[in-house]
């Protein structure tokens, strides 16, 4: 059971997703600065700002 917890942490740290952001009502700078983030794959544990595989 384990190996399967793990291989499901490891799909879902790769996997890619769709968001679908509400911004009604919502200032246009913080609606931007929380798309940034999951674009960039920030919000993941794996990020590093060098790495290539966020540099895509």
């Amino acid at each position: 059971m384990a190996s399967y917890t793990k291989a499901a942490q490891q799909w879902a740290t790769f996997a890619r997703a769709w968001y679908l952001l509400d911004a009604k009502m919502q200032p246009p700078g913080k609606i931007a600065a929380a798309t940034v983030i999951r674009l960039e794959g920030r919000h993941k544990p794996i990020y590093h700002a060098l790495s290539e595989y966020c540099s895509r």
